[in-house]
């Protein structure tokens, strides 16, 4: 089911567009104030009807302060439409008609905040009541997120009278005549948590949506990971949509590219970012004055960031032939697409080092993107986009790499499939690697993404040739690839390599 929600003039939000996930586990992130609990209120509204009241509280018009008069926030769901907004005593749909639009939206909504409440029997209602295993799900969840075996003798009681459910742990040994046990009085707070998150998760519905607020918990960087993969498992097996909002670190390092939903407010329009590499998503890099290096690179993805590695070891090479020890240190960093690497080069001088020299390497293909028209002289100047504006800003801090690796490589191999077939063998060691014509040159006919795609697509192919032939992992065989694609652009552009690795480098 197709959900999107606009929320406008809210807080700090001025505008704010969110396509809701069908199905899938995500990480949703971003700096404090950017918007991201105002959004999880305005989708806990598909499930609760109080949620406006409970995480949108106003303050009067006439005091101008904490004003939501002029707030309004619209759901369009299968080509249908609801807007609410705030009359002085309440939130009011336009038009009424669709007013019960929200809550077909999901099968279910819930707002998953972290609860630690223990239940506590007394003696007396221990006494002659039976212990039963604890559900088998809730057991394999809860070891597989400690890493452990301990939760196998996970018990649950059912006090009468409470309409409450207790959980025990089994703690006696074999050669014990007496059983003996331990309460949730005893469990750790991250215990408590994630069996009480266990319990709702396990019971999720297909086509529900599940918020998942205070993610950390209390829990160690390590199960933070393994929770969220328990969760995308869950997830998968409903189906159903899991938003799992944190500013964990480690986790967000840890999930995949297409696990990430970043939000970013610039000055009040909040611009929703997915598929993002972690880097940008935490919007700082690992730096201080005694570790941080002398250059730092930003690229738009691995292939870029190889690239740049072996541009830094040729001209690394070539320094070193002239008897010269001072070297710098260099560090490539993988951002994302060219505009999110130039949002960040301008960013990022609020904490990288200064004594750091920062610099983006933007693909060839973005060229035309970035760069500000010619304006004749005499002309009016119009209106820059916003890669024109950063660029022009910052150029001296830019560069244009020769080609987009994947289309450059292909270009290369098109160019003379027989040369370059024994060239990538002699380069990898990889023997008999079959390129038919028609594959490396299947690009050739497509322009724009359409091209990108394809030759990402070939490269690939030729990758997992070279990785079963020589053992390799695939990222190993896609490194020599585009090293070897450095290294032929290095034999017959040695000017343009010098600039181009002097403008890196020194």
């Amino acid at each position: 089911m197709a959900v999107k929600v606009t929320i406008t003039k809210l807080k700090s939000i001025k505008n704010l567009v969110f396509d809701v996930p069908s199905k899938g586990a995500f990480v949703i992130t971003g700096a404090n104030g950017c918007g991201k609990t105002s959004l999880l209120t305005v989708l806990h509204r598909m499930g609760a009807s109080n949620a406006y009241q409970l995480g949108l509280p106003g303050g009067k018009a006439s005091t101008g302060i904490d004003g939501i008069a002029d707030t309004t926030i619209a759901y369009d769901i299968n080509n249908k439409s609801v807007s609410y907004r705030y009359n002085r005593m309440r939130w009011s749909a336009t038009p009424r008609s669709n007013s019960k639009l929200v809550q077909n939206a999901f099968s279910e909504v819930l707002f998953l905040k972290a609860d630690a409440s223990r239940v506590e029997p007394t003696q007396e209602e221990l006494k002659g009541v039976r212990k039963l295993p604890a559900d088998e799900q809730l057991r394999r969840f809860m070891n597989a997120v400690f890493d452990t075996d301990k939760f196998d003798n996970l018990h649950k009681i059912n006090l009468r009278g409470r309409g409450l459910v207790a959980h025990l742990v089994d703690k006696s040994l074999p050669a014990d005549k007496k059983k003996s046990w331990y309460s949730e009085k005893t469990f750790s707070l991250g215990e408590l948590c994630v069996m009480r998150l266990g319990q709702k998760l396990l019971a999720m519905k297909n086509g529900g949506l599940y918020i998942v607020d205070e993610f950390e918990m209390a829990l160690h960087p390590a199960a933070q990971i393994r929770l969220f993969q328990q969760i995308e498992t869950l997830a998968k097996e409903a189906p159903c949509t899991v938003l799992v909002s944190t500013h964990s670190s480690s986790l967000i390092k840890s999930v995949g590219r297409k696990n990430i939903i970043y939000l970013e407010n610039d000055a009040g329009e909040v611009t929703i970012h997915r598929n993002v590499y972690p880097t940008y998503a935490l919007q700082h890099l690992a730096l201080d004055e005694e570790n941080a290096p002398d250059r730092l690179i930003f690229v738009e993805d691995i292939s870029a960031k190889q690239c740049v590695d072996e541009l830094w070891k040729r001209h690394l090479a070539s320094i070193e032939e002239n008897g010269n020890k001072s070297l710098p240190t260099v560090q490539t960093a993988v951002i994302g697409g060219y505009k999110e690497v130039l949002r960040f080069l301008d960013r990022s001088k609020s904490f990288v080092p200064a004594l750091t020299r920062r610099m983006a390497a933007i693909d060839e293909d973005s060229k035309e993107a970035c760069l500000p028209p010619v304006v004749e002289t005499g002309a009016a100047i119009p209106e820059l986009t916003v890669p024109q504006k950063l660029y022009k800003d910052q150029n001296q801090h830019v560069v244009f790499l020769p080609w987009t690796p994947e289309n450059g490589l292909c270009d290369l191999i098109a160019s003379d499939v027989g040369k370059h077939r024994q060239g990538i063998q002699n380069f990898t060691g990889a023997a008999n690697l079959i390129l038919p014509l028609e594959v490396v040159r299947a690009h050739v006919a497509e322009e724009g993404k359409k091209r990108r795609d394809k030759c990402k697509e070939t490269v690939h192919n030729i990758a997992e040739q070279i990785a079963q032939k020589m053992a390799w992992s695939h990222e190993r065989a896609h490194d020599a690839l585009m090293g070897y694609l450095v290294h032929e652009w290095f034999k017959g552009n040695h000017d343009e390599a010098r600039a181009l690795c002097g403008r890196l480098f020194s």
